[in-house]
Protein backbone atom coordinates (compact mmCIF):
# COMPACT_ATOMS: atom_id res chain seq x y z
CA UNK A 1 0.00 0.00 0.00
CA UNK A 2 0.87 3.65 -0.29
CA UNK A 3 0.14 5.80 2.49
CA UNK A 4 -0.87 9.87 2.15
CA UNK A 5 0.80 11.70 4.94
CA UNK A 6 -0.18 14.74 6.36
CA UNK A 7 2.82 16.26 8.10
CA UNK A 8 0.85 19.06 9.29
CA UNK A 9 -1.08 17.23 11.89
CA UNK A 10 0.81 13.40 11.86
CA UNK A 11 -1.98 11.65 10.18
CA UNK A 12 -3.07 9.19 7.13
CA UNK A 13 -4.92 10.74 4.74
CA UNK A 14 -5.40 7.54 2.46
CA UNK A 15 -4.37 4.40 1.75
CA UNK A 16 -3.73 4.00 -1.94
CA UNK A 17 -3.34 -0.11 -2.84
CA UNK A 18 -3.55 -2.16 -5.91
CA UNK A 19 0.17 -3.71 -5.72
CA UNK A 20 0.68 -6.72 -4.97
CA UNK A 21 4.42 -7.12 -4.04
CA UNK A 22 6.41 -3.79 -2.35
CA UNK A 23 6.25 -0.47 -3.94
CA UNK A 24 10.21 0.58 -4.67
CA UNK A 25 9.33 3.50 -6.98
CA UNK A 26 7.23 7.05 -6.47
CA UNK A 27 6.85 10.52 -8.53
CA UNK A 28 4.68 13.49 -8.35
CA UNK A 29 3.51 14.93 -10.84
CA UNK A 30 5.11 18.75 -10.61
CA UNK A 31 1.83 20.00 -11.76
CA UNK A 32 -1.08 18.54 -10.30
CA UNK A 33 -2.47 15.74 -7.94
CA UNK A 34 -1.33 13.03 -9.95
CA UNK A 35 1.41 10.38 -8.90
CA UNK A 36 2.87 7.62 -10.53
CA UNK A 37 4.43 4.25 -8.95
CA UNK A 38 6.14 1.04 -9.63
CA UNK A 39 6.40 -2.20 -7.67
CA UNK A 40 8.25 -5.87 -8.17
CA UNK A 41 4.74 -7.10 -9.46
CA UNK A 42 6.00 -5.86 -12.54
CA UNK A 43 3.66 -2.92 -12.74
CA UNK A 44 3.36 0.91 -12.69
CA UNK A 45 0.20 2.30 -11.83
CA UNK A 46 -1.21 6.10 -12.13
CA UNK A 47 -3.12 7.70 -9.36
CA UNK A 48 -5.10 10.68 -8.06
CA UNK A 49 -4.52 12.05 -4.47
CA UNK A 50 -8.04 12.76 -4.33
CA UNK A 51 -9.13 9.31 -5.72
CA UNK A 52 -8.81 5.90 -3.97
CA UNK A 53 -8.50 3.84 -7.13
CA UNK A 54 -5.67 3.73 -9.45
CA UNK A 55 -5.98 5.82 -12.60
CA UNK A 56 -4.33 2.88 -14.59
CA UNK A 57 -1.97 0.19 -14.54
CA UNK A 58 0.94 -0.69 -17.16
CA UNK A 59 2.36 -3.87 -16.93
CA UNK A 60 6.01 -4.97 -17.91
CA UNK A 61 5.73 -9.15 -17.49
CA UNK A 62 8.92 -10.87 -17.49
CA UNK A 63 11.35 -7.76 -16.58
CA UNK A 64 13.05 -9.75 -13.60
CA UNK A 65 14.54 -6.35 -12.53
CA UNK A 66 13.90 -3.67 -9.92
CA UNK A 67 12.10 -0.64 -11.99
CA UNK A 68 11.86 3.01 -11.38
CA UNK A 69 9.45 6.13 -12.13
CA UNK A 70 9.52 9.70 -12.94
CA UNK A 71 7.65 12.51 -14.20
CA UNK A 72 9.65 15.33 -16.50
CA UNK A 73 9.35 19.26 -15.01
CA UNK A 74 6.18 19.16 -17.05
CA UNK A 75 4.45 16.98 -15.85
CA UNK A 76 3.30 15.49 -19.20
CA UNK A 77 6.15 13.10 -19.57
CA UNK A 78 6.33 9.83 -17.00
CA UNK A 79 9.55 7.82 -17.52
CA UNK A 80 9.82 4.18 -16.61
CA UNK A 81 12.82 2.24 -16.16
CA UNK A 82 12.29 -1.36 -16.48
CA UNK A 83 13.45 -4.96 -17.52
CA UNK A 84 17.00 -3.81 -16.65
CA UNK A 85 18.21 -1.88 -19.73
CA UNK A 86 14.93 0.37 -20.80
CA UNK A 87 13.62 3.70 -20.19
CA UNK A 88 10.46 3.80 -21.75
CA UNK A 89 8.75 6.92 -21.96
CA UNK A 90 4.87 7.23 -21.81
CA UNK A 91 2.93 10.65 -22.32
CA UNK A 92 0.28 10.89 -19.49
CA UNK A 93 -2.67 11.38 -21.44
CA UNK A 94 -2.19 8.45 -23.63
CA UNK A 95 -0.43 6.48 -21.76
CA UNK A 96 -2.53 3.52 -22.30
CA UNK A 97 -1.70 3.35 -26.11
CA UNK A 98 2.01 2.31 -24.95
CA UNK A 99 5.50 4.17 -24.72
CA UNK A 100 6.23 7.03 -27.42
CA UNK A 101 9.86 6.27 -27.26
CA UNK A 102 11.90 3.32 -25.69
CA UNK A 103 15.80 3.85 -25.29
CA UNK A 104 18.12 0.92 -24.23
CA UNK A 105 20.72 1.64 -21.98
CA UNK A 106 24.15 0.23 -22.58
CA UNK A 107 26.24 -2.12 -20.61
CA UNK A 108 24.82 -5.16 -18.22
CA UNK A 109 21.26 -5.25 -17.14
CA UNK A 110 20.38 -2.90 -14.17
CA UNK A 111 18.53 -2.85 -11.67
CA UNK A 112 16.76 0.88 -11.28
CA UNK A 113 17.63 2.41 -7.95
CA UNK A 114 15.76 5.65 -9.75
CA UNK A 115 15.09 7.75 -12.78
CA UNK A 116 14.76 11.57 -13.27
CA UNK A 117 14.89 14.64 -15.47
CA UNK A 118 16.77 17.57 -14.74
CA UNK A 119 15.43 20.90 -14.85
CA UNK A 120 14.30 21.90 -18.52
CA UNK A 121 14.16 18.15 -19.01
CA UNK A 122 16.85 17.74 -21.72
CA UNK A 123 19.05 14.80 -19.74
CA UNK A 124 17.32 12.01 -17.22
CA UNK A 125 19.75 10.33 -14.94
CA UNK A 126 19.48 6.74 -14.34
CA UNK A 127 20.71 5.12 -10.57
CA UNK A 128 21.35 1.80 -10.40
CA UNK A 129 22.15 -1.50 -7.81
CA UNK A 130 25.35 -1.83 -9.94
CA UNK A 131 27.56 1.02 -8.62
CA UNK A 132 27.11 3.67 -11.08
CA UNK A 133 24.76 6.35 -12.70
CA UNK A 134 24.34 7.08 -15.87
CA UNK A 135 23.01 10.74 -17.77
CA UNK A 136 21.13 10.13 -20.87
CA UNK A 137 19.58 12.78 -23.39
CA UNK A 138 16.26 12.67 -23.07
CA UNK A 139 15.77 13.07 -26.85
CA UNK A 140 17.46 10.70 -28.69
CA UNK A 141 18.50 8.16 -25.51
CA UNK A 142 22.29 8.07 -26.15
CA UNK A 143 24.28 7.67 -23.05
CA UNK A 144 26.36 10.92 -22.43
CA UNK A 145 28.39 10.21 -18.60
CA UNK A 146 28.57 7.20 -16.24
CA UNK A 147 29.30 7.87 -13.01
CA UNK A 148 31.41 6.08 -10.82
CA UNK A 149 33.49 5.91 -7.75
CA UNK A 150 31.42 5.75 -4.60
CA UNK A 151 30.61 2.36 -2.81
CA UNK A 152 28.42 -0.24 -3.32
CA UNK A 153 29.87 -3.46 -2.32
CA UNK A 154 26.40 -4.74 -1.82
CA UNK A 155 24.39 -3.73 -4.62
CA UNK A 156 22.06 -1.31 -2.97
CA UNK A 157 19.71 0.50 -4.88
CA UNK A 158 21.40 3.78 -4.53
CA UNK A 159 19.47 6.74 -5.72
CA UNK A 160 20.97 9.52 -7.87
CA UNK A 161 19.39 13.22 -8.65
CA UNK A 162 20.19 16.48 -10.27
CA UNK A 163 21.40 19.42 -8.43
CA UNK A 164 18.58 22.14 -8.91
CA UNK A 165 20.70 24.16 -11.57
CA UNK A 166 21.89 20.63 -13.38
CA UNK A 167 25.68 21.58 -13.01
CA UNK A 168 25.97 18.84 -10.46
CA UNK A 169 24.86 14.83 -10.30
CA UNK A 170 24.25 13.69 -6.65
CA UNK A 171 24.49 10.21 -5.26
CA UNK A 172 24.35 7.96 -2.00
CA UNK A 173 26.89 5.47 -1.28
CA UNK A 174 27.41 2.44 1.23
CA UNK A 175 30.76 4.52 2.74
CA UNK A 176 27.95 7.11 4.52
CA UNK A 177 28.78 9.81 2.25
CA UNK A 178 26.96 12.00 -0.49
CA UNK A 179 28.77 11.97 -3.52
CA UNK A 180 28.61 14.54 -6.30
CA UNK A 181 30.21 14.98 -10.01
CA UNK A 182 30.13 17.68 -12.63
CA UNK A 183 27.83 16.75 -15.07
CA UNK A 184 29.19 17.60 -18.02
CA UNK A 185 32.10 15.41 -17.53
CA UNK A 186 31.61 12.96 -14.76
CA UNK A 187 34.88 14.68 -13.03
CA UNK A 188 34.22 14.23 -8.92
CA UNK A 189 33.56 17.20 -6.41
CA UNK A 190 33.93 16.80 -2.77
CA UNK A 191 31.95 14.04 -1.26
CA UNK A 192 29.83 15.07 1.96
CA UNK A 193 29.87 12.97 5.09
CA UNK A 194 27.14 12.86 7.68
CA UNK A 195 25.94 9.95 7.86
CA UNK A 196 26.76 6.87 9.86
CA UNK A 197 25.49 4.28 7.44
CA UNK A 198 24.53 4.14 3.45
CA UNK A 199 23.14 6.25 1.92
CA UNK A 200 20.46 5.12 -0.14
CA UNK A 201 18.16 8.51 -1.23
CA UNK A 202 18.81 11.97 -1.82
CA UNK A 203 16.50 14.51 -3.47
CA UNK A 204 17.57 18.20 -4.16
CA UNK A 205 14.55 20.88 -3.70
CA UNK A 206 14.13 22.33 -7.28
CA UNK A 207 13.92 25.70 -5.90
CA UNK A 208 15.85 26.50 -2.91
CA UNK A 209 19.42 25.39 -2.14
CA UNK A 210 18.13 22.54 -0.22
CA UNK A 211 19.42 18.71 -0.52
CA UNK A 212 17.86 16.05 1.74
CA UNK A 213 19.42 12.35 2.12
CA UNK A 214 18.55 9.43 3.96
CA UNK A 215 20.11 6.32 4.78
CA UNK A 216 19.64 5.32 8.90
CA UNK A 217 18.48 9.41 9.77
CA UNK A 218 17.44 12.24 7.41
CA UNK A 219 19.97 14.81 7.08
CA UNK A 220 19.18 18.12 5.56
CA UNK A 221 21.78 20.31 3.85
CA UNK A 222 22.51 23.69 2.98
CA UNK A 223 25.12 25.82 1.22
CA UNK A 224 28.20 26.56 3.83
Amino acid sequence: AIRYHSLHDNTYLRFFTGHTAPVLSLSVSPKDDVFASAAADETMRTWDLRVPGCLGVLRFPGSGRRPAVSFDPEGLVLAAGVGGNQVKLFDLRFASKGPFATFSVPGEPRDFASICFNFDGKLMLVGTAQGAAVSIDAFKGTELQTFRGHANKMGLPLEACFSADGAQVMSGSEDGKIWRWRTHDASLVAAQAGHRGPVTSVKCNPTRQLVASAGEEVCLWLPA
